[in-house]
């Protein structure tokens, strides 16, 4: 787990050359400041031991400029380094909110949008703290461990054999007994991801939560996660905490036999005044790092357990659709779409590696410009076809090509680009109603945004309220109602102005009126445009060119709204149901 880490870790950040110029600048503030500064000190010691105040005051000027300069290279380590660490947040940002987002519709059918966001936060957090961790404190008290050690040993052998041993001996606890709560940290943070994930559930189905009362069930949940989460963190720092005492012991023990050694030879003369003052600032600042080792071990593989667990969504794609090595640039002139012996199956998620079949040996030809509507039972296949059309699924066999290109042979975002897609459920993100009808044509004008608005019968609503197209919707459009969110996003597929229109069920969500009103203005909303019209009220549909009924992912009949009804079908059928109530 370490070494995956911290391949990363000196991938992202080792090519830059700001981060070795940040570690040079702390690695010479700890020497001036942590380690020169003390030999000044005995020095000064010394030469007043002597009585030669001279050379002691010389010392004294010596130490006050060591220390600006240490203020000065600390200065410089912050400027460098937090300057280098942004631009890396900035680009580790960017990498994984792009990952995420080209991912497979098939990946976010399986996580919680809570938990993903968790995990974007605890993998950029983790980077930046750990690598904030191995330049600042890591480095200072590598070097405040190391460099006194070496220079007690040159004035002490004894004393620098008895510093050394502690260090050792602490370092080798300290690593054991953090080990032991290692699991409990990955618990703790995988617990983190898993409440936020619910809780972001719930909040955005805020409606269904309420109305079912109490919510007691869904609060019982998470209360029963918090707790998990709360008892985990119990059980890290009772083992952390519990097993401080010896390694407060062995620091104790370092000092009094490395004091023993000093005052044994107090009597060799004033030099071992300056010994005394070398060993006694040298010893507590091992101690004081050594007691820091808990902190920074503990915290080092915190963030090893934030980083860890999230490499996958930036290491694994996750992409079953990919685009082309070499791909076309689809230029859509007619909008002609074929679809030619299709067949299509997805995983049945049992573990036992069935799968569950669509299409078999499907055939539907579109021609550009003409407006089609698929009817069918739920399960029919209609939402798949479109689906597969903007190939957030990837056909198993055949080709789907339009104006003689097959799909697979672009790019998803050429390829999406020239559909405008209108699903069934209205998707709003929490802006201004502008910025929503705008979202695929960012630069629109406010007189493109109201004719699109206008062609929706979106603007009748919007001009009434009290701050118009600069309304803030609310997360997934709250504040607005079904229909009137379905219209704001009718009115961004037509500002789009794509050749290739699809529309999943966009009218379900619409009162009657509204849906009359959509109906009568569909001719105006399609225009020349290739239109595939999915809808589960006929009367949507009645009057476009062309109807295809699908049952189990067949089509088992095709023609006008008269040609079907004179067949006597299952069309006629369900028209029959639909508006006689028979």
């Amino acid at each position: 787990m370490n070494r995956e880490v911290y391949a990363h870790l000196l991938n992202t950040f080792g090519r830059r050359p700001g981060t070795w110029l940040g570690v040079a600048f702390e690695i010479i503030r700890s020497l001036l400041v942590r380690i020169y500064v003390v030999v000044l000190m005995a020095r000064t010691v010394m030469a007043l031991a002597e009585m030669n105040f001279d050379l002691a005051w010389h010392y004294t000027l010596l130490t006050l400029g060591v220390y600006i300069l240490g203020a000065v290279a600390g200065i410089a380590t912050e400027l460098i380094s937090f300057n280098n660490e942004d631009m890396v947040y900035e680009q580790l940002s960017m990498r994984f909110y792009s990952k995420l987002t080209t991912k497979d519709l098939s990946f976010y059918r399986d996580h919680q949008t809570g938990y993903l966001t968790s995990a974007f936060r605890q993998y950029l957090d983790g980077m930046i703290n750990l690598m904030r961790l191995f330049r600042g404190e890591g480095l200072k008290v590598l070097i405040s461990l190391t460099v006194p050690v070496v220079v007690m040993w040159v004035a002490n052998w004894k004393v620098g054999m008895i510093s050394l041993a502690v260090v050792m001996v602490q370092f080798i606890y300290v690593s054991w007994s953090s080990s032991l709560a290692l699991e409990y940290r990955k618990k703790s943070h995988e617990i983190y991801k898993r409440v936020t994930g619910e809780v972001s559930d719930i909040i955005t189905n805020i409606v269904a939560h309420k109305s079912g009362g109490n919510g007691v069930s869904a609060n019982k949940k998470i209360a029963d996660m918090i707790h998990e989460e709360a008892e985990t963190f119990w059980q890290r720092y009772k083992i952390t905490y519990s097993l401080e005492l010896p390694r407060n012991i062995i620091s104790s023990l370092g000092i009094t036999l490395a004091f023993y050694f000093v005052i044994h030879s107090i009597y060799q003369g004033p030099a071992s005044i300056g010994l005394m003052v070398l060993t006694l600032t040298y010893m507590f600042q091992i101690v004081r790092n050594v007691a820091d080792l808990p902190n920074i071990i503990t915290n080092h593989d915190d963030q090893v357990a934030r980083i860890y667990p999230n490499l996958k969504y930036i290491h694994d794609t996750y992409e079953n659709i990919k685009d082309p090595i070499t791909s076309k640039h689809i230029a859509i002139g007619k909008g002609e779409i074929s679809i030619e012996h299709v067949e299509f199956s997805y995983p049945s998620h049992s573990g036992t590696g069935a799968r569950i079949e669509v299409f078999q040996d499907l055939n539907l030809a579109i021609a550009g410009g003409e407006q089609v509507g698929i009817v069918g039972l739920s399960g029919a296949g209609k939402s798949t076809l479109a689906n597969l059309l903007m190939r957030f699924d990837e056909i198993t066999s055949g080709t789907i090509k339009i104006d003689g290109t097959d799909i697979r042979d672009v790019n998803q975002s050429d390829l999406r680009s020239h559909i405008a897609y209108v699903p069934q459920e209205p998707l709003l993100f929490h802006r201004t109603i502008r910025e929503n009808i705008a979202y695929f044509k960012e630069h629109a004008s406010d007189e493109e945004i109201a004719i699109a608005a206008r062609t929706a019968h979106a603007h009748e609503f919007i001009d009434i309220l009290p701050e118009r197209y600069e309304t803030i919707v609310g997360e997934r459009g709250i504040k607005l109602s079904g229909g009137q969110k379905q219209r704001i996003v009718i009115a961004r597929a037509i500002l789009k102005n794509a050749p290739i229109i699809i529309f999943d069920e966009a009218t379900s969500a619409l009162d009657s009126e509204s849906e009359q009103i959509i109906q009568r203005a569909m001719p105006e909303i399609i225009g020349k445009q290739t239109a595939i019209i999915i809808a589960h009220r006929l009367s949507t549909i009645a009057n476009l060119d062309r109807i295809v009924v699908m049952d189990h992912g067949r089509i088992i009949e095709e023609g006008t709204h008269d040609q079907l009804l004179a067949l006597k079908g299952r069309y006629s059928s369900l028209w029959q149901k639909q508006t006689l109530g028979e």
